[in-house]
């Protein structure tokens, strides 16, 4: 087997931060839904503004500190080098019909 290293040295602030936000999002509506459920239990009604701008509080801040992340990361790239990555060739699929 085979490995090449390469080094990871920018990452696209911009489409990393939208992309791990709406994974965030897939991780974090599971609990919203909980504390909803929790709530509605506890005081006999759904808090709907309050859930509501969690969700948007949570995406708006996850965007935010992800893009700043990027950016220190690239800085960080620049400066010290980046992560090692260790990747393998793959054999080609052949296509069977």
């Amino acid at each position: 087997m085979k490995l090449t290293k390469k080094e990871l040295v920018y990452v696209d602030p911009m489409h990393t931060a939208k992309t791990l936000v709406l994974v965030y999002l897939c991780f974090s509506a599971p609990i919203v839904i909980l504390a909803l459920f929790v709530a509605f239990i506890r005081d006999g009604s759904i808090p709907g503004f309050t859930v509501l701008s969690a969700l948007i509080l949570n995406a708006v801040l996850g965007f935010a500190l992800l893009w700043i992340a990027c950016k220190v990361y690239n800085w960080v790239a620049g400066k010290f080098g980046g992560i090692e990555l260790a990747i393998r060739e793959l054999p080609e699929e052949i296509e069977s019909d």
